[in-house]
């Protein structure tokens, strides 16, 4: 908290990290095509804005505690939901 942020950085950093760790876990490479870019896209864009409005919402420790929950169990979600979602824009 109060320190200045590199948004498009650290949120590249993190996606970056997030597609090693999923390749570490899987034990394989990504196949690689339009709906994996555009899941990690729609994941790259939710971690900015997260990051983003870290700031905004979380004022004091309690707050940024429970912003931080909410939005990791959303990020849960959305990693787990995310290719139905590409398969249906992308169809």
């Amino acid at each position: 908290m109060n320190r200045s942020r590199q948004i498009f950085f650290e949120t590249s950093i993190y996606i970056i990290a997030m597609i090693g760790i999923n390749c570490i876990m899987q034990h394989a490479w990504p196949d690689v095509n339009s709906a994996w870019l555009l899941g990690w896209i729609v994941k790259w864009f939710f971690v900015f804005i997260a990051i983003w409005l870290f700031d905004i919402v979380a004022l004091g420790t309690i707050s940024a505690l429970i912003y931080s929950i909410v939005v990791g169990v959303i990020y849960y979600y959305l990693q787990l939901n995310i290719p139905a979602l590409v398969e249906h824009w992308i169809k």
